[in-house]
């Protein structure tokens, strides 16, 4: 069979069997093979009143499922395996209900700009009355040992509970998000659906650097570690993220390209006299305010101190940033370094008189 995406269906055979003495008193049996993909074994029983029966999914290897796959995705699965278990019953007055576990482990799939490798996904599950409960004796748990793509991500972990649709009573906890990334982590404790308070993402010692490197603006570099808070919001009417903050827990610097800098030196004179003050520049404190808003209108409010020496003079170096730019936009392009060189030419002003040569001066 060919879906419309172009993904195969290889020809499929189903095996099923009944036995019993009349038709209110029967057992039943069966496969389920579609090419290399099974078999999906079946058994159960029927005794006037109540279907019970189970399903399992014996351990095969991912690749056979590479026919599923639309050919534009192209992704190529390479590890891993999967099996799975469920039980079930149906009755007059109790509808259908079921219960089990599904479990992929090593999975690893690669597309011409993505690698995923390691992946371990456990999902237990029971559907009862209509509604799903995700994760019984433990959670829905996630690990991916790393996704190599214009970042690289190592150590992602995720775990699920709850029940879905989620309600006040039965709710949906996504926990022990973490991901490590850009030299430092990124943490979530516990993201819960209804939402009555923002999940807390956690930012912790990102390298600026490697921040850079990944976007790659030519425009401006800069290196040290950055931490901060980003309260995320999924059902909130206005924000995706507010109030978040970000900072530098270390010494940072911040470098101007050269022809961005002398480009904005020969075309305004005035911001000219004072880009030259950041063409390096040292950071000893920053705080940047960060909203997102649920368009995905990111906005930016930074305050950056530093200090930066041009012809042997040093001077403390005060500049306030605002930014906006819609996320999703810069997700797409991820080159949000290209309005710069407008920016300086427009906000920077003069820094603060300059020490005698050859003399440090005192932050204030």
């Amino acid at each position: 069979t060919v879906f419309t995406s172009g993904s195969v269906l290889p020809p499929s055979t189903l095996n099923f069997s009944v036995e019993g003495r009349e038709p209110t008193l029967f057992q039943f049996k069966g496969d389920l093979r579609a090419g290399a993909i099974g078999p999906v074994r079946l058994n159960g029983r029927w005794d006037g009143e109540r279907l019970r029966g189970q399903a399992w999914w014996p351990k095969q290897s991912l690749i056979v499922f590479q026919p599923l796959l639309p050919p534009d995705w192209k992704m190529t699965l390479r590890e891993g395996s999967l099996y799975a278990q469920v039980a079930f019953s149906a009755a007059q007055g109790q509808g259908f209900e079921a219960g089990g576990h599904g479990v992929l482990k090593g999975g690893s799939a690669w597309m011409p700009d993505n690698k995923i490798n390691g992946v371990d996904f456990i999902l237990p599950f029971r559907f009862h009355n209509g509604a799903w409960q995700l994760g019984t004796r433990g959670p829905i748990s996630l690990r991916i040992a790393g996704i190599v793509n214009q970042v690289t991500a190592k150590n992602i972990t995720a775990d699920l509970q709850g029940g879905y649709p989620w309600s006040e009573s039965n709710p949906l906890l996504l926990s022990d998000v973490s991901v490590d990334v850009l030299g430092g982590q990124i943490i979530m404790k516990q993201l819960r659906m209804p939402q009555h308070d923002p999940a807390l993402l956690r930012v912790q010692n990102i390298s600026s650097s490697e921040l850079i490197s990944a976007i790659n603006p030519k425009q401006f570099a800069m290196s040290g570690p950055v931490s901060g808070a980003l309260p995320l919001w999924l059902n909130n009417e206005k924000w995706i993220i507010k109030d978040g903050w970000l900072t530098n827990p270390g010494p940072m610097t911040l470098r101007i390209d050269k022809d961005t800098a002398d480009a904005v030196v020969k075309d305004n004179v005035t911001a000219g006299s004072a880009i030259n003050w950041l063409r390096y520049m040292e950071i000893t404190h920053s705080w940047t305010k960060i909203n997102v808003d649920n368009l995905g209108v990111l906005t930016m409010q930074a305050a950056i101190t530093g200090k930066s020496r041009v012809d042997g003079k040093t001077a403390i170096v005060n500049l306030n940033y605002t930014h906006e730019e819609n996320v999703f936009t810069l997700w797409r392009s991820l080159r949000f370094g290209d309005n710069l060189q407008a920016w300086l030419e427009q906000n920077t002003a003069l820094p603060q008189p300059p020490c005698r040569k050859d003399k440090d001066c005192e932050d204030k």
